[in-house]
């Protein structure tokens, strides 16, 4: 027994001694064990060189790795690579599919290929083992391999390739009709499952389309790699040429449970006549922070190639709906991105700037805005029952579609800035009163009406709206750019000081309404408790708005549009104007820092002096260059509300399953591809075939069996 206890100790401690060996061995190599063979020491203890030192002293490593074993181990495995405290591998990154080369329980890990590994394990030996195993175990896996043999090419001697089926144009026929047939699905807004259906009816006609690449998972896919390509095509082609950029941003929750950042861009295409808005991406929001939103679009337009260097030569202006979180004074995205890009230009949608202005005019002169409660009001009644509703449907059709908006907008705020609501709310007007008469509930409501005050406050709230309504109009139309929506504003202002002297279109028709038979049962009376609007103040407050919010404030006291105008001869001050415009030549060097372009003074010279003595010259170069530029910035997110109403069709309940990314891929090809007509597949089957994707003519795929066309129905055709 003496003997036996002494042997079990003597064991503790060499067990012991190996494991503060093992833990010694774990914390330097991360517990890579190797034999201490002399000769072995120069290649293991070499010191990796200086760029690599550099490139590990800028990432994020894992929490158990030093920068000693990041070294080791990407120096050992030629493929991985660390992004943010996570592993991937770049080769698998890279491919991504299989392919021809792809078999039964054979796929690439997602998660080697999005950098998603991370260690398991409460401490910081086991966390190591753990990315140990998970790369030895990538290293040796089959998909790896095939992925490394794919990176390599093709040889003589491997089986698979000689076996993968050959590349003929009629293997590239039949992939180019599934190509057109997903194409024209995803232009006209169809689900991807009719695939199946257009397939059958294909084959029924004598067509060849092979029996691959016929499910609604394969057209996904190739519905993605269409837009893919087609963005990186006119993307490279916009880096290409050096344009200049407008971003344009908006959120909506309509598409996810999350909120959803919708990105636009406006560019000077050569070719174009006017400026082109582009559809960029959708992506999905984690929170509504400014820095979420910030780090998501800047993510966006660097997967879409505009770097941090190109977006700092050539990004000239942001545009967004003036949202607290976008254009925040102390901490919103477009202050960001302002500290990222000193000389961009900051700007609030002009329509989300005139929309609310009446609104925010009757609340400084600390007036009740009786339309928004009386809107108020009628929607919280007819919103309690459908009874209450189909009465509303019954009474005005117009109005029970306008009720209906408010609740899907941000309230009765927005619904009183509304001209379709004031004319719904006009139209139905004696109707509206017979309804509340009617009850007793609803005395409150009949007696509002009842009052001619707020008729009077009704008719020139509409005529306000009607003057806005014109301006925004005109304000959405894609040719509008910043003289022109500054004329437009002008001419707004004129018309609403014309409003303080004569009356406008609808409040000269209440005398002769009230007379009218429409109106005869309705016993308008003045209500002193009813404090009518201060008809002067109210439209002076207006114009002030206009003035302040609408019009182009720049850093300094002569503003941003000033340096505009320099390139707008209809501005020009001809009778102080001299040969050489000095004071005009002062301000083009800021001009050219604003625009990120070198206007050339001579250029300018030329420009100045055939427009003064009425040459018919042609514009210089950069003089045009310039006016483009100009052009590129956006005066509001029309565009990004269009892209809205398209989203709208796209996510009906049938589709309720689409992800934002299949949204995205399907409003990249309906925004910015081609017409079916004009619309070439082959170059997409081509970049298809180099991913390593199956072809439709792939003979590894068993084809599914047509519907059978049941005999009972069949008999039904047979009947004579």
């Amino acid at each position: 027994m003496p003997k036996r206890r002494s042997d079990l100790f003597s064991f503790l401690n060499v067990k012991k001694v190996k494991m503060g060996a093992e833990q010694e061995m774990n914390e330097n190599h991360g517990g890579a064990w190797q034999p201490k063979d002399p000769r072995a020491e120069p290649i293991t203890g070499e010191k990796p060189s200086c760029s690599s030192k550099e490139a590990v002293d800028h990432l994020v490593l894992p929490d158990c790795w030093s920068k000693k074993q990041a070294l080791l181990f990407t120096d050992q495995y030629k493929w991985l690579e660390i992004k943010e405290g996570k592993l991937g591998c770049k080769d698998c990154s890279t491919v991504q599919h299989l392919g021809a080369r792809a078999e039964k329980h054979v796929h690439v890990s997602k998660e080697w290929i999005a950098y998603l590994v991370t260690p398991n394990g409460s401490n910081k030996i086991t966390r190591q083992a753990s990315l140990r195993k998970k790369m030895r175990e990538h290293d040796v896996s089959k998909a790896h391999n095939t992925i490394q043999d794919l990176i390599k090419g093709p040889t003589s001697s491997d089986p698979v390739s000689s076996s993968a089926p050959k590349l003929s144009i009629k293997n590239i026929d039949a992939t180019v009709k599934v190509f057109n047939t997903v194409y024209s699905l995803v232009k006209c807004n169809r689900p991807l499952s009719d695939i199946e259906g257009v397939i059958e009816l294909q084959e029924e006609k004598g067509e060849d389309i092979g029996s691959c690449l016929h499910t609604r998972y394969s057209a996904t896919r190739i519905a993605e790699h269409i837009a893919k390509e087609m963005k990186m095509r006119i993307f490279r082609d916009i880096i290409e040429k050096n344009a200049k950029i407008c971003v344009v941003i908006d959120e909506t929750s309509a598409v996810s449970k999350k909120s959803t950042l919708v990105i636009y861009l406006q560019c000077t295409v050569q070719s174009a006549p006017s400026p082109v808005m582009l559809f960029v991406a959708l992506k999905e929001l984690m929170s509504m922070t400014a820095d979420c939103i910030f780090s998501t679009l800047l993510s966006a337009l660097n997967d879409c190639g505009f770097n941090n260097d190109y977006l700092n030569d050539n990004l000239i202006a942001f545009c967004s709906d003036g949202a607290n979180s976008v254009l925040g004074r102390k901490s919103g995205v477009a202050l960001k991105l302002l500290e990222n890009f000193p000389k961009i230009i900051l700007w609030h949608c002009l329509n989300h700037r005139l929309q609310l202005s009446l609104d925010d005019s009757i609340s400084e002169i600390e007036q009740v805005n009786h339309l928004k409660m009386f809107l108020d009001k009628t929607y919280s009644i007819y919103h309690l029952s459908n009874t209450s509703h189909t009465e509303l449907e019954t009474i005005a059709k117009e109005l029970e579609l306008e009720i209906i908006k408010i609740g899907r907008v941000l309230g009765p705020r927005w619904a009183a800035c509304s001209l379709r609501v004031a004319t719904a709310v006009w139209r139905s007007y004696p109707a509206l009163y017979v309804s509340f008469s009617q009850s007793s509930s609803y005395s409150g409501l009949a007696k509002r009406l009842a009052n001619i005050n707020f008729l009077k406050d009704l008719a020139l709230t509409m005529d306000i709206l009607e003057e806005f309504s014109l301006l925004s109009t005109a304000l959405q139309s894609r040719s509008t750019n910043i003289q022109k929506a500054q004329k437009l504003i002008q001419c707004t202002i004129k018309a609403l000081e014309n409003l303080k002297t004569r009356p406008g279109k609808y409040e000269s028709q209440i005398e002769d309404l009230i007379k009218s038979n429409e109106f005869k049962d309705i016993p308008f009376n003045k209500n002193n408790k009813f404090n009518t609007l201060p008809r002067n103040l109210l439209l002076e407050k207006i114009i002030q708005h206009m003035h302040l919010r609408l019009l182009l404030e720049g850093n300094d006291d002569e503003g941003i549009l000033s340096y505009f105008n320099l390139l707008e001869p209809s501005t020009w001050p001809y009778e102080e104007l001299t040969l050489p415009w000095i004071a005009g030549e002062r301000k083009l060097d800021h001009l050219s820092e604003i625009l990120k372009y070198e206007i050339d003074l001579n250029d300018f010279r030329d420009f100045v002096d055939n427009n003064v003595k009425s040459k018919k010259a042609p514009i210089p170069t950069t003089i045009q260059e310039a006016q483009k530029i100009v052009r590129t910035i956006a005066v509001g997110s029309a565009e990004v509300e269009r892209g809205f109403g398209l989203m709208n069709v796209i996510c009906t309940r049938v589709r309720s399953s689409l992800k934002v990314d299949h949204i995205s891929d399907f409003m990249t090809i309906n925004l910015l591809g081609k017409e079916l007509a004009d619309w070439d597949a082959t170059p997409y089957v081509k970049s298809w075939m180099n991913c390593h994707h199956r072809l439709a003519t792939d003979t590894r795929v068993r084809k599914k069996a047509t519907r059978a066309f049941y005999e009972d129905r069949l008999a039904l055709w047979n009947l004579r």
